[in-house]
């Protein structure tokens, strides 16, 4: 039989009361989005109503030219056909939407993922249907996920790493116009509406008045089995009786699980009722691909999604429902039995049976073919770590493999600042080569490392730890970990900053590559992440005039008398935008006595940073200070003298632009000149009986330029002024290449 494609009945019918006396009623189709567009609107008068249903359906159409992966002019359709490698901005509008999506895909672990493009080819979901060879699906999963396409969720920036990968809107798109629909109602004063957008409701209203929503049989389309009373929401359902496929004698699904990349089974239907349309959208096919245990056990670890599972087979009918559903569920679904099976449904049922070994045969030849794909692209920053360093998050279980490096080059000035001769040597060093080993043993339990070589000789261990998420926004940390001060100390793979060396300000008083031992909590939200960790503290000890950078103990058989905690908050809500505070305090004498009395020699660190990538702009700004106490005692246990002394008060600071001249042209390479402006003083405070040195009250000034090819790539090149309070200051002309994988 020639595979076909077949369109069921609409999983959702509604009911509504006609209009007061005082309200006119207009009801409105149209044919949207591949799918039929029906709209109800109340209002005072006939004249408002067809306004209102005439700005829904005309929303609506504006959403579809901006998502439609069919329409060659729509801007997804140029995302999912941009080379590979370019980095696309997408408008803010679709930025935030492909962020979103992102963060459904983190937060299900991949049971939503909307680029699934390849995929949808490969199964051939937008023709007659069919059914991929084994080594035709592998191929089509490793061009699916972050892996193939990347979508930064600060700053909702694609790139394509894979031909053939593409951006699938089905998973949220009707969402999306729902959500721009129901504003517009609403900047339109409608009070009563009710969209249903190819089985998508919105209901606009009121306890009130209420619309009443029947759910149906998710196998038999006719028969209502729950009524739900709703206003204020979206309703979506997702199930594989509406659209499917027919080849090879069985019928496929055309929902498709990312993680496995074949049709999710047909066992039922699930209902989402959210005051977001988007959420909606996204978390009924997820909670489906799921299936109904992981799925109810999904939803229990989320009471605030309002979710409905029916489970069906051979006309029996198992229903349950989250807490939060309680609210809108009117009539519940009456669980029932199966008929006895006739003879011909028996045969049916062995079939099904061979069908289900020959695809649990396929789908362990997938994986052993699937052994060869560690090592995958890296894509955007996740739970404050840099892309390559977070990429094991990314990964459904197993290896996960990266790593990044710079070679830097550094030509100085043959004078200094005040004419004098400067010695200094020109150097050509291999600074620095990382590799990432980590292994996500489950969902919630993952392993993460950073093993480094420096100077092409010197070897670290630069960060290793346990990670155990908690829920899916709260987690514990555990190991030794990197402080969550400043902008550089999590995120310094080379091609994610400008500047051929890291801030001097990230080096003195946020002395990266600053990690130390301990545990914590970390967590995020929609617009927020955060960290707070207690680590060993520094050993004051190793203090000088230049800062704290040779306090840093870096796990070796660290002295622990003294501890420290460290915290960070972020405001992540705008597509690009990073904005946060982080602090630490800490003693660090490690429990050394001076006559016989103890020296606390505590540390607080502070620093307040800006990030903000949008339109070709790469902006960034961040201010730093320390203080230490019982500077003079600890002076006196260091045997430091005069101008040598630490610093009581350190202050830092620095701005920089970048902008990508070839933003609007077809390349996708990147060239961004850019300018750094930094002011550092270490010992800006000094103890009584102590001078400062004028060389530690430094201003550095770069000029240069990046070229990245790709986004994992980058060639960096700048011009650095250097002065100082005592006229030492040495110019120097740096080149630097570096990588990520």
């Amino acid at each position: 039989m020639a595979p076909a494609i077949f369109s069921a009945l609409a999983f959702v019918a509604s009911i509504q009361a006609g209009p007061t006396d005082s309200s006119q009623l207009v009801t409105r189709e149209a044919w949207v989005m591949g799918t039929r567009l029906s709209v109800i609107v109340e209002a005072a008068s006939l004249a408002d109503a067809s306004q209102a249903s005439e700005n829904v359906i005309r929303e609506v159409e504006r959403l579809e030219r901006m998502l439609s992966t069919w329409d060659p002019q729509s801007e997804m359709h140029a995302i999912n056909t941009a080379e590979v490698g370019q980095p696309v901005t997408p408008s803010p509008e679709l930025a935030a939407l492909l962020t979103e999506a992102e963060r459904y895909s983190r937060t299900s672990h991949a049971a939503f993922d909307a680029r699934v493009g390849a995929l949808v080819d490969a199964w051939d979901l937008r023709g007659a249907g069919d059914v991929p060879a084994a080594r035709e699906l592998l191929a089509a999963r490793n061009a699916t996920g972050a892996g193939a396409m990347s979508i930064d969720e600060r700053t909702g920036v694609v790139v394509r790493h894979m031909p053939a990968a593409w951006i699938d809107t089905g998973g949220f798109g009707k969402g999306a116009a729902l959500r721009a629909a129901a504003r517009g109602l609403e900047a339109d004063g409608v009070d009563r509406a009710l969209i249903d957008l190819g089985g998508q409701l919105w209901a606009q209203g009121s306890a009130q008045k209420p619309w009443s929503v029947y759910i149906a049989h998710p196998e038999q389309r006719q028969r209502r089995v729950a009524r739900l009373e709703v206003h204020g929401v979206s309703v979506a359902t997702s199930g594989t009786s509406e659209r499917f496929i027919e080849a090879e004698g069985m019928r496929w699904g055309h929902i498709l699980d990312p993680r496995t990349g074949q049709p999710a089974p047909a066992w039922g239907s699930v209902t989402v009722v959210s005051a977001d349309p988007v959420e909606a959208d996204a978390l009924a096919t997820a909670l489906y691909v799921m299936g109904p245990q992981e799925g109810r056990a999904w939803a229990a670890r989320h009471p605030e999604v309002d979710a409905l599972f029916l489970e069906a087979e051979s006309g029996a009918l198992a229903a349950s429902w989250t807490g939060g559903m309680e609210q809108w569920l009117v009539d519940a679904p009456v669980p029932s039995t199966a008929p006895a099976q006739a003879p011909t449904q028996q045969v049916d049922t062995a079939r099904i049976a061979a069908l289900e070994r020959r695809i649990e045969a396929v789908t362990r030849e997938l994986e052993r073919l699937q052994l060869g794909r560690d090592v995958v692209e890296a894509d955007s920053s996740i739970q404050g770590l840099g892309p390559a360093a977070s990429k094991v998050y990314r990964v459904n279980q197993g290896v996960s493999l990266g790593g990044y490096g710079e070679f830097l080059y550094q030509n100085f000035a043959a004078q200094r600042q005040d004419g004098s001769r400067s010695g200094a040597l020109n150097k050509f060093d291999a600074l620095r080569a990382i590799l990432y080993v980590g292994y996500k043993f489950n969902d919630r339990l993952i392993f993460n490392s950073e093993l480094e070589i420096e100077h092409a000789k010197e070897s670290f261990l630069e960060f290793a730890y346990l990670d155990y998420l908690l829920s899916d926004h709260v987690g514990v940390r555990g190991g030794m970990l990197l402080a969550p001060l400043g902008l550089v100390n999590e995120l310094h793979e080379p091609p994610v900053f400008l500047g051929t060396e890291r801030p001097v300000t990230e080096n003195r008083i946020i002395p990266t590559t600053w990690r130390e031992n301990g545990i914590g909590l970390f967590g995020s939200g929609d617009a927020f992440s955060w960290r707070l960790y207690l680590m060993n503290s520094f050993n004051g000890a190793k203090f000088s005039a230049a800062g704290l950078r040779g306090g840093r103990q870096k796990g070796s058989k660290a002295l622990a008398e003294d501890m420290g905690v460290a915290g960070r908050f972020d405001y992540t809500g705008t597509p690009g935008l990073l904005l946060g505070l982080s602090a630490y305090s800490g003693e660090t004498a490690q429990g050394q006595e001076l006559g016989g009395q103890s020296v606390g020699g505590r540390v607080r660190i502070w620093d307040a940073h800006f990030d903000y990538k949008t339109r070709g702009w790469d902006l960034r700004a961040l201010v730093a200070g320390a203080q230490v106490s019982d500077v003079a005692d600890m002076n006196a246990l260091i045997g430091l003298e005069g101008a040598e002394g630490i610093g009581t008060d350190m202050l830092g600071w620095y701005v920089q632009a970048g902008y990508d001249v070839l933003r609007t042209s077809r390349s996708p390479h990147q060239l961004i000149p850019y300018v750094r402006y930094e002011r550092v003083n270490t010992q800006r405070g000094v103890a009584s009986g102590f001078s400062a040195n004028p060389a530690t009250d430094l201003t550095v000034t770069s000029i240069g330029a990046a070229w990245r090819p790709i986004s994992q790539a980058i060639l960096k090149l700048d011009y650095q002024i250097h002065s100082t309070a005592a006229d030492t200051g040495v110019n120097q002309l740096n080149a630097s290449l570096g990588w990520l994988f």
